[in-house]
């Protein structure tokens, strides 16, 4: 999401290792500002992986499914040198979905220097992971709600710490003679360790621009994510479904620290029976590349 915020932190990674490991704060908090898992959709609504990451209400599986797992593969120009990866299975249970989700995130290249340029020692490791389970229920024909209990691990050189949290979600949809649906969802808030995390909340909203009887149908709406002690971001968005092919598209703005930021992302899916391909593009602010995605969805039976 913050392409030129992260090269920022990564830069000042090895003047602070040592300042850092005397916070309390998990490592690699910066490192999940990326918006794995969404193929240019609002973090919040449902999304067409359903990973359950950045809601848990998004897990929730379709009618007629049992089963769906999600695979995604974020990759990030050489300059950034950082990658993710997550994946989630979900199941049906009653009226339950219950869904596990890990995601990790990690950056390369990051190594050890003295008073000159010249690289000494080891490569020092900067990474994060965050595991999941929750569970998602529709309740009646416009609520549904989830819940995850989330375990972060990161990592920045020797100092390693962990944290907990319990994140909800909710999507209110089929709203008015639009279609209209709101949601609101957190991320890593952590009652618990409030100094260890930095909580995030989103708030989406988007409705039906198309004609109810033609065989496309378009949305368009706009979402934003608050975080503490952190950045905010808004993602002003359309998506297109037209046959097997769903496009989306948006310009996200962050503010940050007093600078401000704009950028533009792209997703491209096709539908294949039970399969879901999407593949993602967000550039970057600072000339640094582009950001890329591959997701891959299926449901059964």
């Amino acid at each position: 999401m913050r392409i030129s915020r992260i090269a920022n932190v990564l830069g000042a990674i090895c003047i602070t290792a040592s300042a850092r490991a005397q916070s309390r704060e998990v490592p690699g908090r910066d490192l999940l500002a990326f918006p794995i898992g969404l193929i240019a959709e609002p973090a919040g609504l449902p999304g067409t992986g359903g990973l359950g990451v950045w809601s848990p209400a998004d897990a929730a599986l379709p009618d007629g499914a049992s089963w769906r797992g999600s695979l995604v593969a974020l990759s990030t120009p050489s300059d950034l040198s950082m990658s993710a990866q997550a994946a989630t299975l979900s199941h049906r249970v009653g009226a339950y979905t219950v869904y596990g989700s890990w995601l990790r995130a990690a950056v390369a290249g990051i190594y050890r220097t003295d008073s000159d340029p010249l690289t000494i020692g080891n490569e020092v490791p900067y990474a994060t992971s965050v595991a999941s389970l929750g569970a998602a229920r529709a309740f009646g024909a416009h609520l549904t709600a989830g819940l995850a209990a989330r375990l972060r691990t990161g990592r920045l050189d020797f100092d390693s710490r962990r944290s907990v949290a319990l994140d909800a979600g909710v999507v209110a949809d089929h709203l008015t003679p639009v279609d209209a649906r709101v949601a609101i969802a957190t991320f890593l808030a952590s009652p618990w360790s409030t100094t260890a995390e930095r909580a995030s909340v989103s708030f989406a909203a988007d409705a039906r621009v198309s004609p109810a009887a033609a065989r496309y149908r378009v949305r368009a709406g706009i979402a934003s994510q608050v975080t503490q002690r952190g950045p905010t971001d808004t993602f002003a968005n359309a998506a297109l479904w037209i046959g097997g092919w769903d496009v989306h598209a948006g310009v996200a703005l962050t503010d940050a620290y007093g600078a401000r930021n704009t950028r533009s992302r792209l997703g491209l899916g096709f539908t294949y029976g039970k399969y879901h391909v999407g593949l993602a593009r967000e550039a970057s602010p600072a000339d640094l590349g582009s950001s890329y995605q591959f997701a891959l969805t299926t449901t059964w039976p």
